[in-house]
């Protein structure tokens, strides 16, 4: 292993902003899931919890490991960073419901002032449900998607750690913002949303980030960032080599995330409509 590689994957970057973040939504998290657990064991299941830390770690994986480093050599290995940060944290991060549990975690006073803040018809609830309805997230994160992979975009933003991290966070945001109407977590800002639409919403999305990966593996015949043709190689690949490998994994890691969701989505419409049955037939039993 040369010395320039093994000094990068030994190069954590411990940025005090992001681990006093984590630190913080994790912490709030465990104290609330406890204070909720303490009402009841079923209440919010252990589960919750260990997805969402799973969760804050991806992020922290994604900001803080070597990842970071390397990203600034190899294309792929900065792909890896943004799938950890659109289609891993995210859904871990909402499948926790991490509203009820930061609640209880709150002084009584402070948990009252966001309540009133999120009652419906006040401008934070109004704000969260325009910005969470699927045909404005589903747009927003696309968008923001293939705007930031523009080379002129892309490029800058590895000259300008400014940009970088405006360019994570726009990535994050819209994440959430494109997932919460598949999760669905608390606050349940628009209803019961039929899985059927829920799936209907996840293909076209599917079939978006293929296109774009398979630009980056098979239609590009050369490098789209010169960022990475003027950096020293590492592992013997060369730009063109990154650049399709980059493309693989988005189509691979999206690709087996978005059909696991669609699998899981349809098991959930077929057990619901399974009890709705039952349930008809039980009343229709009644005397």
């Amino acid at each position: 292993m040369s010395p320039t590689l093994a000094a990068l994957l030994w190069s954590w970057n411990p940025r005090p902003d992001v681990v006093l973040v984590l630190a913080s939504f994790g912490a709030a998290y465990v104290l609330g899931w406890r204070r909720l657990r303490a009402q009841g064991p079923t209440v919010v299941p252990p589960w919750r919890l260990a997805l969402y830390l799973g969760g804050l770690g991806a992020v922290g994986l994604a900001l803080l490991s070597p990842i970071d480093a390397l990203g600034s050599l190899l294309f792929f290995m900065h792909m890896t960073q943004h799938e950890l940060l659109t289609t891993v944290a995210p859904p871990l991060l909402l499948l926790g419901n991490p509203l009820p549990a930061i609640l209880w975690a709150l002084p009584r006073r402070a948990r009252q002032v966001v309540q009133r803040l999120l009652v419906p018809g006040s401008l934070v609830r109004r704000a969260s449900r325009l910005l969470t309805l699927p045909w404005v997230a589903w747009p927003l994160y696309v968008i923001t998607l293939w705007a930031w992979h523009h080379p002129a975009a892309y490029g800058l933003s590895l000259r300008s750690g400014l940009v970088h991290d405006v360019q994570h966070l726009s990535f994050f945001a819209t994440a959430v913002l494109f997932w919460w109407p598949v999760i669905d977590p608390a606050p349940h800002l628009h209803g019961y949303i039929h899985h059927a639409l829920r799936v209907a919403y996840i293909v076209p999305a599917a079939f978006q980030s293929q296109a774009l990966g398979v630009i980056f593996a098979f239609l590009a015949r050369r490098p789209l960032y010169p960022h990475y043709e003027a950096v020293p190689r590492l592992w013997g690949l060369t730009p063109l080599q990154d650049q399709s490998l980059a493309g693989q994994l988005m189509m691979q890691v999206e690709g087996i995330t978005y059909l696991l969701t669609i699998l899981l989505l349809v098991a959930r419409m077929l057990a619901r409509e399974d009890r709705i049955v039952r349930w008809q037939e039980e009343r229709s039993l009644d005397p």
